[in-house]
Order: C-alpha cells, then structure tokens, then sequence
C-alpha cells in the first residue's frame, strides 16, 4: 500500500479517535482470543505499519465496513491484516470484533439457533442475516427486526447513490473522477476533504449486515415506535450541559405531538451542531456578527435554526448557513412549519415538524433511510429526497441515540428496527474496495507518435490516417495508472506495446484496460494506410488557397471572404477545413472576421491558425474608422497592437505597422481601393 499525505492523516486518525472518545460507545466484548474477524466501524481509519504512530508510519485508510484479520494487541492497539497480507496497526475502539458479536450455533437460555433463522427467513430475512440478529436476540429479547425488501441489488443500489454519498477521506481509491479529477462535496467539503465516494465503496455503507451489531443497529430503529420511551437521563446523555440541554421539553412536547422520536430530533440537532451555543445558527445574531444579511438587505438577526432546515449552497447566499437562517426568518419560500421562526422555540418544534412531515412520517422512518432512500413505502421518488450526504450520518445519530437509551437503562425496551433486505443477496457482507479504478490513457502512440486527436477519457479513434509503406503499425499504450493492465483479443500486447497488421489497407484493434479494482474499459483504434505517394500535408493544401500563413496565424484575406471560400478551396486541394469563432464555437454568420480559427487537414495531419482579415484590426469583421484610430494609436505608441490585430493591421505585409498601412486603410475605406 503506498503512503499517503502523512501529516494530514495523523490528523485524520486524531480526528476519528476524538469522534470515538466524545461518542462513547458501549462496546460488547467478550474475551477476545486471536485470530478474529473485525471491521471498521468508524467512516475513515488510518493504518500504520508501526504501533508506535508517528507520522512515518502512516500508510493508508480504509472506511466504514472493511473486514479485517486480527492478530495480536499491543497496548490499546490492535494488530491486524488487510487486504490479504498486509500488516498494521490501529486503535481497538476503532475495530468491531465481528466474531465475538455473531453466533451460528445454540446459545443458552433461548430458541435454537435453526429454529430462530427458519423464523427470520420467513420473514423475508436473507439467512446471512441470521448470525447477526440471532446474536443480538441474545442480548435483547425484546427487540423486534422487521424486513423491508428492497426491488434493488446491492450493486445496482450503491451505483444510483453516486454523487450523493461523501467521507472525509483521503485515500484516493474511493474516490469519484471526472475527467481524471476527484469529486469534491462542496457543500460541506470546506478544505475538509470530504469527496464523493465511489459505488464500490459506498456499498459497504449500504449493506445492512455491516451495522447488524449491538452499537450500530440504531440506525435502523423504527422512528415512530416506542416514542415514548425516553426519561431525562437519556436527554442528558445526547447534550450533557451543552446548548441543547437547555430545551429538553421543547424537543419532547414536538416529538410528543408529532408521535415522533425525540432522541432523533435531539441527535439530528446535535449533528447539525446546534449543541454548541456559538454556532450562527442558534444564536440569533447572524447579521451583527457575521454582516451578512438577507440579499434583499434584511437583517437575519433574531432568527434560529436547530436543524439546518432549508440550508445548502444557492444563488445569493455566501454558504448554506446563510441561507438556512434566511428560511429560518420566513424570507424562502413562506412561512410554512410555523415560521419565522424568531425563538429557539419556535425553531425546534418547527424544525421538527419539517422533518416528522418530510420524512420520518413520509416513509423514511429510520435514519438509515433518510440517508438512503430505498424504503419501499417512501412517498418520493426512490434515492432521492435524502436529509444527508455524509455517508456516515446514519450510523453515527444511530450511536447518539443507542448511547442516549444505555444511559437511560432504556436499552432493552421492545424496540423495533426496519432493516433493509435487497435483491439477490449474497451470503457475506461487501466491504469497499480499496483498489485503484482508473482505466484512462495517458498517452496512446501510433508509431511512436501521439495518435491524433487523443483525449483521455476518449475511447474510439477511427479514420486515423498513417502516412507509412510498412504492412503494420505499432501501437504503444500508457495507462494512467501503473496498476491497470493491457489485453486484447486481436493482438499480443508486451509491455503494453503491440504490431499491428495492415488487412486491405486498414489496421483495427481493440484492447481492455482494466483497473486495479476490476474496472474494464474497452477502446478501438483504426487505422488507414496512406503511401507516401499518396499523402496531402497541411502545407499542400494551404500554398494553394491564395492565404499568407506565419506560425499560428493565417493572413492576407481580404474583407467580406466567406467562410465557405477557405472550405471550398481548402477541399479543392485534397484538405478539409473547419472555421470556428474566438471562443471555438460554431460561427453564427458565414463572413470571416479577425479572431476566427481554421483547422487545416491533411491526410495524416492537422493545424490550425488564428484568422487575420486585413484591415479588421477590432474583430468586428468590418473595416471602419475604428480600426484607422488602433492603428493611429498603435503608431504613436499609446497602444500596442499584437498577435492577430498586428497581422490584420500589416497591410503592405512588410512586418511593420507604420503610415504606410494606415493610408492604405483610410484609402479603403474612402473607397479608392480594395484590400
């Protein structure tokens, strides 16, 4: 595994250790013997190959759901092995023991094991979850786990959720790309590294059986049963003496009349950050600290938002929080949920109201499917309609609330949890893969040279033309990625390079790169002999259209040509020719203008100039008084004419722009002759 950003992730590893510690998470551990299996259950781990965790030692990270082999213990570390062979170290709290925390055989006290799976898969349960519940059955009597049957795999499932599902990671094999260039969540991101992840790492997150243990379950607790379990004990737990411990019965008398959950309420809001009394939003003075106002010029002064309702990044507003502070004040779309919300109070049962209406009483009843809309009695449109994008947010307000019911002795309450089943399940668990799936080219060679019109995420080349008299050509292949591999059908590649016949006067391949990960793209290449007899080249084609030409600049074209002249005479001589604006879009009017662009092409080959009309020094595709005063002005020093301007002004062709060319362009426009 390479190493990666050092320092950065020997913050990253201190942030997700705080997370553990301000969490508090319950773990159930039973003696541990080694080897056993264990996972991630954090949304980002960092792995060092020395227990000693300096930043040397740092060497890569792996998320939520990825299964490990450990093996020993040194101090509060564990000593695992991942990805086949590979050896690390890691914080204990930071690794569910997967082994201690299943069962498959009897266990004493209640019903067989046989006799509780046969139960479980007649109620469309999967039996790779019977290990899982049975053991949690265990431990809980009371609790109920009911199927929700997804029409979806996995697979399916995950890829519909890319560009909604971000971490804060580093590792770039999770990574989305676009165009070769990560995807950033800019919502939340703020320099956090918080990317879209791919489809294959999602999945982990996806799949149930990965949060089928005691501390991550709660991310699946039936929101609208056992509202009233909850005592002032769990209250405390969520805020012990932060921001929210001061609205205690708001959160319940809004949860108490909209039957809904309060420690969710009390969870989202702490998640949102309203538990720290400084955060803008609860503090009710946005406009006098941060001087930002409505864009209308309204204060947003004396407003509060408990849930970030209404708050993402749009036009007008400087972030999210502004905006969702002007929702707040009723300055977006009305004053629905009770708004303004000009009082703490008004803010949280509001706020509560917005999200039992929305979601929790609109089929996205647990927080697993708030952040993955695959209920199937969802009143919108399935994978959209998602309160989150962090990826994590499901199982970390699931750990808020189970702690919150621990420290309540609320914990064994006849809870019920809405776990999701899908389509064609497999009889283990996905992790991520932590495997490299780039399949673009960085370079693509035809003879040694870069095959024309190469892109790296293009896939097709036909019509290249190869001015050659040898029976086959050689095609040499530069994958981005050092780990991808070559192959091909058609043709032996070695060290990514192979010959390649001439049949009738073509050559045609078409090879797979595969990616680290298993990802498969498939390109083709054609390619038709020219003999050198037979090869036009781009100078042949320009000495022929009655043009002047210097390095990148066509000129001597006289004002009004059309742009159908340069193609006609251009494909009179065995070329062609296309003519774009400035900007390299199409033109809108067929008159030449300086500034257009021409692409000149050969057989085999292909340039292309920047246009220069003579006299048209502004680009207006006309000669007037205009260009006469650039000129002047150009002449006596106050402005410099370069590049395209200088050629359109050089009428006498003599490299110099002086009186003699200005005369010529005041005759032309008098009339006494033609340029």
């Amino acid at each position: 595994m390479k190493k990666i950003l050092k320092i950065m992730l020997v913050i990253l590893f201190t942030i997700s250790s705080v997370f553990v510690l301000t969490s508090n998470v319950e773990e159930i551990q039973a003696a541990e013997s080694y080897p056993f299996e264990g996972m991630v259950n954090v949304y980002s781990l960092v792995i060092h190959d020395e227990p000693n965790f300096n930043n040397d030692s740092a060497v890569t990270e792996l998320i939520y759901g990825t299964r490990v082999k450990v093996v020993g213990s040194s101090g509060s570390l564990y000593k695992i092995i991942y990805d086949g062979n590979v050896e690390g170290y890691t914080s204990k709290n930071l690794i569910t023991n997967v082994t201690n925390n299943i069962a498959n055989t009897n266990i004493a006290g209640i019903e067989e094991y046989n006799t509780y799976c046969s139960n479980l898969q007649k109620n469309n349960f999967p039996e790779s979850y019977c290990p899982y519940l049975y053991y949690l059955h265990a431990k809980h009597p009371k609790w109920i786990f009911k199927a929700d049957y997804v029409d979806y795999t996995l697979e399916e499932a995950s890829v519909k959720e890319e560009e909604k599902v971000s971490l804060q990671t580093l590792n770039p094999n999770y990574y989305i790309y676009r165009d070769g260039v990560p995807l950033v969540n800019e919502y939340v991101s703020n320099g956090d590294n918080y990317m879209y992840i791919n489809s294959k790492a999602i999945i982990s997150l996806m799949d149930p059986r990965n949060s089928l243990f005691d501390t991550l379950i709660f991310q699946f607790l039936n929101l609208e049963k056992n509202t009233n379990v909850i005592n002032d004990a769990a209250l405390s737990r969520i805020s012990k003496s932060g921001n929210l411990s001061n609205y205690y019965k708001e959160f319940t008398t809004a949860a108490e009349k909209l039957n809904i959950n309060a420690l969710h309420l009390m969870a989202r809001s702490q998640q949102e950050g309203a538990d720290n009394k400084n955060y803008a939003p609860v503090t009710g003075k946005y406009t006098t600290v941060s001087n930002n106002t409505n864009p209308d010029g309204r204060t947003l002064d004396g407003f509060y938002n408990f849930f970030n309702v209404g708050s993402y990044n749009s036009s007008g507003y400087k972030n999210p929080v502004h905006r969702g502070i002007a929702y707040a004040a009723g300055y977006i779309d009305g004053n629905s949920y009770g708004r303004p919300w000009d009082t703490p109070e008004k803010a949280i049962v509001g706020g509560a109201e917005f999200i039992g209406k929305q979601y929790v009483k609109a089929g996205q009843n647990t927080n697993y499917f708030q952040k993955f809309n695959v209920s199937s009695y969802t009143q919108s449109t399935m994978f959209l309609h998602q309160y989150m994008t962090n990826g994590y947010a499901p199982m970390s307000e699931g750990q808020i609330m189970r702690n919150a019911y621990n420290a309540g002795n609320l914990i064994d309450s006849d809870f019920e949890f809405v776990i999701p089943v899908y389509k064609n399940m497999g009889d283990n668990a996905y992790q991520p893969v932590d495997k490299n799936s780039d399949t673009t080219l960085s370079s693509l060679n035809v003879n040694g040279k870069l095959i024309s019109g190469f892109n790296k995420t293009r896939t097709e080349y036909a019509g290249v033309n190869l001015v050659t008299e040898d029976n086959f050509v050689t095609l040499s292949v530069s994958p981005n990625s050092s780990l991808s591999k070559i192959s091909s059908n058609d043709v032996t590649f070695e060290n990514n390079t192979a010959k390649i016949n001439f049949i009738n006067g073509i050559a045609k391949v078409t090879f797979i790169v595969t990616a680290e990960d298993g990802t498969k793209t498939e390109y083709s290449v054609e390619i038709k002999q020219v003999l050198p007899i037979h090869n036009v080249t781009v100078q042949d084609v320009v000495s022929k259209m009655d043009v002047r030409v210097n390095g990148n600049y066509m000129f001597g074209i006289s004002p009004g040509t059309t742009l159908d002249t340069l193609v006609n005479t251009a494909k009179k001589n065995n070329g062609e020719a296309t003519i774009t604006d400035k900007d390299g879009k199409s033109k809108k009017d067929n008159v030449l203008v300086t500034g257009d662009k021409i692409t000149i092409k050969g057989t085999s080959e292909s340039k292309t100039y920047i246009i220069s009309v003579r006299g048209d020094i502004n680009g207006d595709g006309a000669v007037k008084i205009n260009d006469l005063i650039l000129l002047q002005s150009h002449i006596l020093e106050k402005t410099k004419l370069t590049n395209e301007k200088m050629y359109a002004a050089d009428i006498n062709y003599d490299s110099n722009l002086k009186i003699n060319d200005l005369i010529l362009i005041q005759s032309y426009i008098l009339g006494k002759l033609s340029l």
